[in-house]
């Protein structure tokens, strides 16, 4: 065979990796986060997918996700510098996992159904004033007063427990697939 196509089937699955990196942080949260950091970003999501067909359960995914956050914050900055917010480091993780687990089914189509009711929502003040609006009891009873005024939609202001709040809403209404939500931000962008 080829070795040019040979050399291209064995880097396939890492470019794969590598571009849909790229596709989910730049239009999510590229412009407000540090210069060459996609790069950065590629490369985690290269080690983290490779966990994922270990994941059993919701909270040994939250976990999962949660030291990426965690990763991600101590990594990439912001365009000015400062450390990225929860808010900020979900975006591009969670575009990533809908992109790499739900619409392309991989790692491989058994880990990808498994996970799949695990996979967070990627939050954003579209999305989030949407389902606000929509889920209003909810949203005033738990997530509203853990915001300030200033804050109410911004994924700069977003921590934690905010950000498991939102989540805590969408496994609630939707458990099968609490992705589905993302749908509503497609809509109202």
């Amino acid at each position: 065979m080829d070795t040019f196509i040979n050399e291209l089937k064995k880097t396939e699955k890492r470019m794969i990796i590598e571009v849909m990196a790229f596709m989910s942080y730049n239009p999510s949260i590229g412009r407000v986060l540090e210069k060459g950091g996609v790069k950065k970003f590629q490369k985690m999501s290269l080690q983290k997918v490779y966990k994922l067909e270990n994941i059993k359960s919701i909270d040994g995914f939250d976990k999962f996700h949660s030291n990426w956050i965690s990763e991600f914050i101590d990594k990439i900055k912001t365009n000015k510098n400062e450390k990225c917010s929860y808010g900020q480091a979900q975006k591009p993780i969670n575009v990533f996992l809908k992109l790499y687990v739900d619409w392309s089914g991989l790692p491989d189509q058994k880990t990808s159904r498994r996970i799949l009711k695990f996979l967070h929502v990627p939050l954003d003040s579209i999305l989030m004033k949407v389902i606000s609006k929509k889920y209003e009891r909810y949203y005033k009873s738990e997530i509203k007063h853990l915001l300030l005024k200033s804050q109410k939609f911004s994924l700069s202001k977003i921590n934690c427990e905010i950000y498991m709040g939102w989540q805590k809403l969408f496994r609630n209404k939707y458990p099968k697939k609490p992705l589905l939500f993302d749908v509503a931000w497609a809509i109202n962008r």
